[in-house]
């Protein structure tokens, strides 16, 4: 197997324009009184710089992530147990049981993790969509839902004939 370029994951460059608008806004603010608020436009720089500098790179070695404001980390796939999601936040799980948040990578960015990782993270994106293809959602009376193929449906509907034969479905 032949190395693998690694992957960069990144914070969406499209914060750059929302800090650039936020310190527009701030600047104007700044402007009433110059001599006391003017600290106030580092909060837009500081959130630019960690759009801009944070990153996790994922390679055939491992992964290694890149803080802004904190010493970066590099994990063998030896030490790397799995990535595990808190909220929004991503995080690698060690096998010492620490958890490091990984900037850039997002629920949404699983099958292209997988794949740099190859294969060492799973994708359950893909095995989710894989398993719900050709399936319907039945939602009963209660409010539940469940998966089914056309046959099992029928099949269903056939069992519920049989099990209240004065009521149509």
């Amino acid at each position: 197997m032949s190395p693998a370029e690694p992957l960069h994951f990144r914070p969406d460059r499209g914060n750059v324009l929302a800090g650039i608008f936020i310190a527009a806004i701030f600047f104007i603010i700044v402007g009433w009184a110059p001599q006391y608020l003017f600290w106030i436009l580092l909060f837009p720089l500081v959130f630019i710089f960690w759009v801009l500098r944070s990153a996790t790179i994922v390679d055939d070695n491992g992964i290694t992530i890149r803080y802004a404001f904190k010493g970066n980390k590099q994990f063998a796939w030896e030490e790397i147990n799995g990535v595990g999601f808190k909220g929004s936040r991503s995080l690698v799980q060690t096998t010492a049981g620490e958890e490091h948040p990984l900037p850039g990578v997002t629920f949404n960015s699983l099958p292209k993790l997988a794949e740099a990782s190859r294969g060492r993270i799973p994708d359950a994106i893909t095995a989710a969509q894989e398993d719900a293809d050709g399936k319907m959602e039945v939602v009963d009376r209660d409010g539940h839902r469940v998966l089914m193929t056309q046959e099992e449906y029928q099949a269903h509907l056939q069992q519920q004939k049989r099990d209240n034969p004065g009521t149509s479905h």
